[in-house]
């Protein structure tokens, strides 16, 4: 399919298309019925109803002619309004955390059509009014957000769909996107990896927290800042993500020992002592060391991330002994470096069936650990598993009903995700494959791609922020049962 290139001064006329009681109003770029029909109707052989309908004696248009497509010939897409305006709430109800165990995903009222060509077959999502190819349709319905993987399927999905120009895509354009690419919560009801993924949510989701806690009183909370030392994580623009990760972790730890009567057990620290520079843009350092026995100053990032688990196996056997597995919890914090269009806020949790193993980790650097020769292997059973992933589902979504409730932004998205994806592979973070504790989670505070995310956390008052939404998430996953996400007591001085 060819598409007619269009003077970029007729560009923003095409997105006055609007939606009214009695149809849709298209403004055309020179297309003709036919191929507006095929846009808003699904039908090319609606173009003579259109004709009739428009009182016009034949299927041509000019640029800048309004077509009136009754409401009865318009895919049900297109029948409510779809101004701009609509566009953030479409959003805010993707960004709605879970309201039960037995709900699987936000994203189920997303309309998506099939077919197949020679191609093979592919999922159609027709564009909205002031909707991009890469955020609309890759980020939403493939899962990828990595900037060359976004930009990559974009290209391939363009090709696939005629699509010649992505900055001048018509409303209402048919966008196909390769059934294999699809996330399978988009995939067709009977298609077997649909399948696959609600039968694993609905078996992780029968597991909620069930323990409450005033004040955290007997909760153990490991608190773990991600990369450290050599391992600098994402570094865009002059910042380096373990800087300022580590600045949250201990403004978290601040309030929750001030204010509730967690314990509180951080993975790393810089230097010899738990130091806040409270100040807005960091100075540089690499002296992050993980705080196993003996503590490992980071020079190996591989080394530093199974360390982490380690220890926190070690935290989590000997407070469980002591209190029970449930009044244990894991945050890694971090912050992303995605497609730039991207803001906020994400948690990765375990998948059940990527987690677990039976790791054994040799050479020095494990040998020498007390936590290493503590608990060397110990894989978990496949009820663990479930478990895991659906206690570390509850804690996100208290998470990230904090950080809307503290005005933060949270990733458009799909922000609670089983895997990582990039460069078309999926894994679990091993931070939480091999973890123990069965509440974990890996935070992404922000995009560090996106320029006001990284003008933001380069202000205090923002990772401030940030840390006094961890801890209400905390508090609301352990306050009352009855209780919804985001409506925990305030930590505030004197609230104890």
């Amino acid at each position: 399919m060819k598409l007619l290139k269009v003077n970029p001064k007729l560009l923003h006329r095409a997105h006055h298309d609007r939606g009214e009681e009695r149809g849709w109003l298209h403004r055309s770029r020179g297309e003709g019925l036919d191929r507006v029909a095929l846009w808003l109707t699904g039908n090319a052989a609606n173009a003579g109803e259109l004709r009739r309908a428009n009182g016009r004696s034949n299927d041509l248009l000019r640029p800048g002619d309004e077509v009136q497509v009754p409401v009865a010939l318009l895919l049900p897409i297109f029948r409510v309004e779809p101004a701009p305006a609509a566009a953030p709430a479409v959003a805010q109800a993707l960004q709605a955390p879970a309201a039960g165990p037995a709900s699987t995903s936000p994203v189920d009222t997303i309309a998506l059509d099939y077919g197949e060509d020679a191609q093979g077959k592919y999922a159609i999502y027709r564009l909205r009014a002031g909707e991009a190819l890469y955020s609309a349709v890759v980020v939403r319905f493939t899962g990828r957000d990595l900037a060359d993987d976004v930009n990559a399927l974009s290209a391939e999905i363009a090709k696939r769909s005629g699509i010649v120009d992505v900055t001048d895509i018509p409303v209402g354009y048919p966008v196909k996107v390769p059934l294999e690419m699809v996330l399978p919560e988009y995939l067709p009801a009977g298609h077997p990896r649909h399948v696959e993924y609600e039968a694993a949510v609905s078996a992780s989701a029968r597991f909620r927290n069930q323990v409450t806690a005033v004040d955290l009183a007997g909760i153990t909370v490991i608190l773990d800042a991600g990369h450290g030392g050599r391992d600098v994580g994402a570094a865009m623009g002059g910042v380096w993500e373990s800087l300022y990760v580590y600045d949250i972790m201990l403004r978290v730890k601040r309030l929750l020992e001030a204010y509730t009567a967690a314990r509180v057990v951080p993975t790393t620290r810089d230097g010899e002592e738990f130091r806040l520079d409270d100040r807005d843009v960091l100075a540089f350092s690499r002296g992050h060391a993980v705080l196993t026995t003996p503590p490992y100053v980071i020079e190996d990032s591989r080394v530093g991330v199974n360390l982490r688990w380690y220890l926190a196996n070690g935290v989590h056997h000997r407070a469980a002994s002591q209190s029970g597995p449930e009044k244990v919890v894991f945050v890694s914090i971090h912050a992303d470096s995605l497609h730039p269009s991207l803001r906020g806020a994400m948690v990765y949790i375990p998948e059940a069936g990527r987690s677990g193993g039976n790791p054994a980790r040799a050479g020095a650097d494990y040998g020498g650990r007390q936590e290493v020769r503590d608990h060397p292997r110990g894989g978990l059973s496949r009820k663990e598993l479930l478990r895991s992933e659906g206690l570390s589902r509850d804690l996100a979504a208290h998470l990230l009903a904090a950080f809307r409730a503290e005005g933060l932004a949270v990733h458009p998205f799909k922000p609670v995700r089983e895997t990582v994806i990039r460069n078309r592979r999926k894994w679990v973070p091993a931070v939480l494959r091999y973890n123990h504790v069965p509440a974990k989670v890996l935070l992404e505070v922000c995009n560090l791609a996106n320029p006001d995310d990284r003008a933001l956390i380069q202000t205090r008052a923002f990772r401030e922020k940030v840390a006094q939404a961890m801890v209400e998430g905390i508090l609301g996953y352990y306050g009352p049962a009855d209780r919804p996400p985001g409506q925990a007591v305030a930590v505030a001085a004197g609230s104890r």
